[in-house]
């Protein structure tokens, strides 16, 4: 099996979606305005170059003309949108702008030489026991220039513009890297350079070869971590909205559900009766405790002033029990350190310092353990299920 970026993304972002999209091969019946933009402005700027390398030069006009068709043709029901402040009028007026800020910026394309446009590649990696892992995937383009230099480029839609360390912590381009120093022996320099066309901004980076050789190892590591994996669970983050695969996720799939309802039938779902339900009493009882712990203040006070333990009722006898209980120091402080130093030296920490089921799954999912410490571990204790209920604002 080969990886690409993409699915190491995937993996590291959402399990769940990495199971869904590349073991389970289910296809996504939907694609994000965002995608579904980038892809256009991908093909357009691919068009441009190739147009070049036979020696033709199209005029800024063309170009916008062949972006609009390709949109129009291409745009179809499935895309969606997730912001509610923009319509796709805008994110095709956006595409279009990146397209025509690039060609002035870049006019008349008298740089390198476009040897690679939109190029499949593989790149062979090998783990500590010498096992082949491939990786492919799409460079956008490729160019020569003299003195076995050459430059890999890369189109970006993002709205957001990358930090220089995140750029220094980039797995795609440092990978294709590896592609072209294989493909073309007499690369001396290779440069890796990123469109970040919202923004009009280019960003460069060479990589040192040791640069090289920990993201190859970092990029062989994930894929252990993938390979060695049982449970593929679902992660939410911000990236959720945009996630075509909702409808799949125990996590999104009512929320997908029930967010093209019209409001006259959301009263009609039985999932969104149960929630408001637990709403409101779960509201009935938190107002509930902090009464009883107002009355609870009150008759501690009265049983302090009148000298007593037992407050009789209309029905009930109230008793008061009374004893004194250690307060630990706060974790960290001095006080704290002290006192576990003095019990570990007594040979008394073992009786204080019970396992707890909570200390070890995050123990487990920590990732400070070794693979074959956890492998162990997991062999010996049993699992179960454990289902814990929540609230939060419904975005």
């Amino acid at each position: 099996m080969a990886y690409s970026h993409s699915q190491l993304e995937t993996f590291e972002s959402c399990p769940l979606k990495y199971r869904l999209q590349y073991l389970e091969r289910i296809k996504a019946g939907r694609r994000s305005i965002e995608a579904f933009m980038g892809t256009v402005v991908h093909a357009t700027l691919e068009k441009l170059y190739r147009d070049i390398r036979m020696t033709r030069l199209p005029s800024p006009e063309e170009i916008g003309r062949y972006y609009l068709d390709r949109w129009e043709t291409s745009f179809g029901d499935d895309i969606f949108i997730v912001s509610r402040e923009y319509g796709a009028e805008d994110y095709r007026e956006t595409g279009l702008r990146c397209v025509q800020e690039y060609y002035d910026r870049y006019y008349p394309f008298s740089g390198g030489v476009p040897i690679w446009l939109e190029k499949m590649v593989r790149i062979p990696l090998y783990d500590a026991e010498g096992r082949q892992i491939d990786f492919v995937g799409v460079l956008d383009r490729l160019d020569g220039l003299e003195g076995g230099r050459y430059e890999i480029h890369d189109y970006k839609t993002s709205q957001s513009l990358p930090d220089r360390g995140r750029l220094e912590k980039d797995r795609q381009l440092s990978l294709y890297q590896l592609a072209v120093e294989e493909a073309f022996p007499d690369a001396r320099e290779v440069e890796l350079v990123w469109h970040y066309l919202v923004f009009g901004r280019e960003l460069r980076l060479r990589r040192e070869r040791r640069d090289l050789e920990e993201v190859a190892a970092a990029a062989v590591e994930v894929v252990q971590r993938i390979e060695g994996s049982r449970d593929f669970p679902p992660r939410e983050s911000e990236l959720c909205e945009w996630c075509e695969m909702q409808e799949h996720c125990p996590k999104r799939k009512h929320l997908f559900m029930t967010a093209s309802l019209p409001v006259r039938e959301l009263g009609m779902d039985r999932g969104i009766q149960l929630v408001d339900e637990y709403v409101e009493w779960r509201a009935k009882k938190l107002e509930a405790e902090e009464q009883m712990e107002k009355l609870r203040r009150e008759l501690l006070e009265f049983a302090d002033f009148h000298g007593v333990d037992n407050i009789r009722g209309s029905f009930k006898v109230l008793s008061i029990g009374r004893e004194m209980k250690p307060k630990l120091p706060p974790a960290g402080s001095g006080e704290r350190e002290a006192v576990e130093e003095m019990l570990k030296r007594e040979g008394k920490w073992e009786e204080v310092s019970a396992l707890s089921a909570h200390k070890l799954a995050s123990l487990l999912s920590s990732g400070s353990l070794g693979e074959e410490l956890r492998s162990r571990l997991q062999e010996i204790i049993p699992f179960e299920e454990s289902a814990s209920i929540r609230l939060r604002k419904l975005e």
